[in-house]
């Protein structure tokens, strides 16, 4: 919802910024033909006054366009204008004439007369008009590229007395345009023509000029976009990270409690039966104990290393260490503890196998990992533990016959906490969800590597590899 308000805050001002770049074009636009009317006029009448800074200044200012236009306005009253020059060592003299016809409307021979010098003629008119209108169109040009105004227009001509466009298609065409400006007269010694300039979309123009408003609203609704997907992760990570601390305070409690219940069981056992006059089943019970005080060892070391863990691991005590000596011990205790119904293959190498590490937490890892096989794969259990030495390591092997891992799930099955929960025979299994973790990250620090091969119905198969040890 956050987002959405963002988003629409954004569009909001950006359409707002649009339509004030619009008025701004369209200012600047005006700014632009009027400035190239002015010049147009003064260079109309420029020659022979280059050295008069007055006659320029005159002719380039704002008043002489507001004198000039409020004139161009006049035209339907039947007004004709002229407009003469004389210069003298000291003085330009200007003659601007009104000429208004007595009539109500003029004929076109009258108005010639009134306005140009006998001895010009219609063709010179005519040819000179067009060398004007070029000059127009090309400061038109001059001044949008200054303002930097890439647009795409085209000019309109009026007949300067009666008003009227001479191309009606595109007058027709202008009324549907973005920008069509003033009339501008564009030469003072003809009135034959009015200029207007006709822009039919300001958006290029106005998208241009807003580029770096519309690059930085982009890159502000990417980085909030970005910022709301990080902060959605870290709080869904956040509430997963909470759920599963306190299914592993339950889970935990119930793995801490089984052990301390069996060797409670075993120790009322002995003394409510006086076991200690039956040897056999005196030493039974004892290896029980024994079994299940490991296990609960086990468990306590694990979470007292939880920080250790995070924080570069464990600190080990490497020593020569007989991987098959050590999985012989974990084998004999699981075996012990076990229930009917359950077997455990063992399947050593041939030739020696040691590694230089800790004993103590080797001896772990092979305890978790036979544990796990024998916890998740139901009562009719058989795990078979393979040791097989390959390309300067040891690769030892742990493969059950329960309901196996599903890929989506084989990434996560060594992370801290993570214990699968769709499927009912797994989650019936007490855990800590701190097991493979804790094997993963001993692994490693002995230099080598877990990885998991499972496929679901066809049990999983945890592969440990571990550098050879061998003495030159």
């Amino acid at each position: 919802m956050a987002m959405l308000f963002c988003v629409a805050l954004q569009i909001a001002w950006l359409i707002q910024l649009f339509h004030a770049q619009q008025v701004q074009v369209r200012r600047d636009l005006d700014q632009a033909v009027g400035n190239a009317a002015r010049m147009s006029d003064y260079l109309s009448v420029a020659p022979g006054h280059e050295r008069s800074e007055n006659f320029r200044i005159f002719f380039l200012s704002t008043e002489w366009m507001l004198i000039k236009q409020s004139f161009a306005r006049l035209r339907g009253r039947h007004l004709g204008g002229s407009f003469s020059s004389q210069i003298t060592k000291d003085s330009t003299f200007l003659k601007i004439g009104i000429n208004m016809a007595n009539n109500k409307v003029s004929t076109k021979k009258q108005r010639t007369r009134h306005i140009f010098d006998e001895g010009e003629t219609w063709e010179s008119i005519r040819a000179a008009d067009k060398r004007d209108l070029k000059r127009m169109d090309s400061l038109v040009g001059k001044e949008c590229s200054k303002l930097h105004l890439g647009l795409n227009g085209y000019h309109i001509l009026y007949d300067y007395e009666s008003g009227k466009p001479e191309s009606k298609t595109d007058w027709e065409k202008s009324k549907k345009a973005d920008y069509r400006s003033q009339l501008y007269g564009y030469n003072l010694n003809f009135f034959l023509h009015t200029y207007q300039l006709v822009v039919p979309s300001l958006n290029p123009a106005v998208y241009y000029r807003m580029r770096y408003y519309l690059l930085s609203s982009l890159l502000m609704l990417i980085l909030t976009a970005v910022a709301f997907i990080f902060l959605f992760r870290v709080i869904r990570t956040q509430k997963m990270y909470s759920q599963a601390r306190i299914s592993f305070a339950g889970n935990m409690t119930h793995e801490l409690k089984t052990p301390v219940s069996v060797v409670e069981a075993a120790i009322d056992a002995i003394t409510r039966y006086q076991l200690y006059q039956e040897p056999e089943k005196l030493n039974n019970y004892l290896a029980v104990s024994k079994s299940e005080l490991r296990r609960l060892t086990l468990m306590i070391d694990k979470v007292l290393h939880l920080d250790e863990l995070d924080n570069g691991g464990i600190k080990l005590r490497m020593e020569l260490y007989d991987i098959q000596q050590g999985l012989e011990s974990v084998v004999a205790s699981m075996q012990l503890r076990n229930p009917k119904g359950t077997a455990i293959i063992y399947e050593p190498a041939e030739e020696p196998c040691f590694v230089k590490g800790d004993p103590v937490h080797l001896g772990n890892v092979f305890y978790n990992l036979t544990d796990n096989a024998l916890k998740y794969s139901g009562k009719d259990a058989v795990v078979t533990i393979t040791v097989k030495p390959k390309n300067e390591k040891i690769e030892i092997s742990f493969q059950d016959n329960g309901p196996g891992i599903g890929n989506i799930y084989q990434k996560q099955i060594f992370e801290r906490f993570f214990r699968i929960t769709d499927n009912p025979d797994i989650h019936n299994v007490k855990g800590s969800g701190l097991g493979l973790h804790y094997v993963k990250q001993i692994v490693e620090q002995h230099g080598g590597g877990i990885h998991l091969r499972s496929f679901p119905g066809k049990g999983s198969n945890f592969v440990v590899e571990l550098p050879a040890y061998y003495e030159l």
